[in-house]
């Protein structure tokens, strides 16, 4: 496969069934059978079915200015997939070749602002785990997301890495994404340029010699930041994500009231901000089946905000 962001992605996305001398498309198991005598028109108009429009990045102007992450579009690789039936053979089962198409504008191309959801074209949702006190819970929630096979995205406070390097590893092992949150959970918004840089490269250099792995994104503590923050997360080649839906599990309530504030409100999208603690156990315990039974991809922060579009 080449480059992810616009290579050819093979796919099965619906069979297409020979009645008399018409192709039929159904969305369910997509793959052309290598013994239907599916002419290029046919598969030129079955293409332009499919195809999907690219969508730029946008400054949204709502609130605070954010940013909004532009997404792919897709479209049959018309000529890859007629070689595919061509030399598939009677039997054979042909899946019809995507490649991805760019967006004219993506995020880089436009000024640094912090993201609080992604783009709700795509039907995932992030599970973002800040992390700045505590251990004991972090192993029940990595349970909980491998026995769903879901990954999530863990911000990790600086020096609570100097101090639980072994389960923050464990962390990484487990195949889920460390983010950066700061060094000590300070109020980054009342800092001066200079004690934020501090913050943010400290973090960054503690993840990287600690765990092998450069951050992408950064995670202010208790939402707090400025256009300085942004700049500087920027410079450190870090995005600045924020959440659209809070769980306010650091107050302990009860599993139910967890559940409640996320389950009914869930969207494309949603960046879902949560901590290490008991009663986050135990809502997730719940959350993560039912939101995956809702039709949610429960991915990274990092594969929700890319511009991939998922398959339908």
């Amino acid at each position: 496969m080449k480059s992810i962001a616009t290579g050819l992605l093979v796919v099965l996305l619906g069979s297409v069934i020979m009645s008399a001398a018409h192709p039929v498309v159904r969305r369910s198991h997509a793959q052309i059978s290598a013994s239907s005598s599916i002419t290029r028109e046919e598969l030129a108009k079955l293409a332009a079915r499919h195809r999907k429009e690219p969508i730029d990045a946008l400054i949204n102007t709502a609130g605070k200015r954010n940013v909004i992450p532009e997404v792919n579009g897709v479209e049959v690789d018309q000529e890859e997939t007629w070689k595919r039936i061509n030399t598939g053979g009677r039997t054979a089962s042909i899946p019809l070749v995507y490649r991805q198409i760019p967006p004219k504008i993506g995020m880089k191309d436009l000024e640094p602002l912090p993201i609080y959801q992604g783009n709700p074209v795509k039907k995932q949702i992030a599970l973002m785990v800040n992390v700045a006190w505590g251990s004991e819970f972090i192993e029940h929630i990595l349970k909980i997301l491998h026995d769903n096979q879901v990954k999530a995205t863990f911000f990790l406070d600086g020096s609570w890495l100097s101090k639980n390097e072994t389960i923050a590893q464990q962390i990484v092992a487990s195949g889920h994404e460390i983010g950066n949150h700061a060094y000590s959970h300070p109020d980054m918004a009342a800092l001066p340029a200079t004690k934020q840089r501090e913050q943010i490269v400290r973090t960054q250099e503690e993840i990287r010699k600690r765990l092998g792995v450069i951050s992408q994104w950064f995670a202010p503590p208790s939402g707090s930041f400025n256009d300085v923050t942004v700049k500087l997360a920027k410079k450190q080649n870090m995005g600045t994500v924020l959440w659209t839906l809070d769980t306010v599990d650091w107050r302990r309530p009860p599993k139910e009231q967890i559940i409640r504030r996320i389950l009914p409100n869930a969207k494309n999208g949603a960046l879902v901000l949560m901590h290490p603690t008991e009663p986050t156990v135990e809502a997730l315990r719940t959350l993560v089946p039912s939101l995956k039974e809702k039709g949610f991809q429960l991915v990274t922060v990092s594969e929700l905000l890319s511009p991939i579009r998922p398959f339908e």
